[in-house]
């Protein structure tokens, strides 16, 4: 499935992850909900697979100096 970036979309996850400064965060397959939050990408991997994620979304949370990264 391909994913596709609108504003809306963009606007949503920024608004989803802008209490997680500096944190790596893990949004639901459909971008809708954080399904876990941690301070490394195989940490956050880790805890979103437990939960039963099997696929999310993993964000970098921008800590003020950066933008959002995205895998």
């Amino acid at each position: 499935m391909k994913s596709t970036l609108t504003r809306s979309k963009v606007k949503t996850v920024n608004q989803l992850i802008k209490p997680y400064p500096g944190r790596w965060v893990a949004l639901s397959q459909d971008d809708t909900y954080v399904v876990s939050v941690a301070s490394s990408p195989k940490a956050v991997l880790s805890q979103a697979r437990k939960k039963g994620e099997t696929s999310p979304h993993l964000v970098k949370s921008p800590d003020g100096s950066t933008s959002a990264i995205v895998f």
